[in-house]
C-alpha cells in the first residue's frame, strides 16, 4: 500500500495539470476576439464586396464591443448639396456587448443608427486564426426590415492591428 504522502505527491500533481488542461482547452474553444481589428476583405453569397476605401475599425473589450467606418474620399465631396454635407459628416458605427462561444460570437446591440436593431442580437460564427477574424452571418433582410426574396451570406475578414 502506498503512504499517503506519497499518493498526494504522485497524484495531486496529475490532478492540477488535468484540471489546467481542461481550462486552456475551455479558453481555447472560445473565439478569441479582443482587441482592435481592421476590415480587410467582405464577401457576400461568395463574391468579393470591393472596400474602395471604405475604413471600418472594430474594438473588442472583455465583454463589449464598438464598430465605426466611414467612406472614402469624404473630403473631396463638392459640398453642393445637402446630400452632399450629410456624406462628408457621416461616418457608421454601432455598439454593444458580445458573447463568444466555442465559433458562436452574439452581439447584443445597444448603440446603433437604425433604431429597430436595439437591444437585438446579431448571430454570427466566428474564426480567428492568427491575426485575422473572420466574422460570418446570414442576412435575411434589407436595410428597412423588409424580408428579401433571397439570403444574403456575409463574410467580413478582420486583421488585428492591436
Amino acid at each position: 500500500m502506498i503512504p499517503l504522502h506519497r499518493f498526494l505527491a504522485i497524484a495531486l500533481p496529475g490532478c492540477c495539470l488535468l484540471v489546467a488542461g481542461a481550462a486552456s482547452s475551455v479558453h481555447r474553444a472560445g473565439c478569441r476576439v479582443q482587441g482592435v481589428w481592421e476590415l480587410e476583405a467582405m464577401t457576400n453569397n461568395g463574391k468579393d464586396q470591393p472596400l474602395n476605401g471604405i475604413r471600418q475599425i472594430k474594438i473588442v473589450t472583455q465583454h463589449h464591443f464598438m464598430w465605426v467606418g466611414q467612406a472614402p474620399r469624404r473630403d473631396t465631396l463638392p459640398l453642393k448639396t445637402e446630400a452632399d454635407t450629410l456624406r462628408r459628416n457621416s461616418i457608421d458605427g454601432g455598439a454593444g456587448t458580445y458573447s463568444a462561444t466555442g465559433n458562436r460570437y452574439v452581439e447584443q446591440i445597444q448603440v446603433f443608427n437604425d433604431p429597430t436593431y436595439l437591444g437585438k442580437p446579431w448571430n454570427a460564427t466566428c474564426r480567428v486564426q492568427g491575426d485575422r477574424w473572420y466574422h460570418s452571418w446570414s442576412f435575411p433582410l434589407d436595410s428597412t426590415g423588409v424580408p428579401r426574396d433571397s439570403i444574403a451570406h456575409v463574410v467580413e475578414v478582420w486583421r488585428k492591428v492591436e
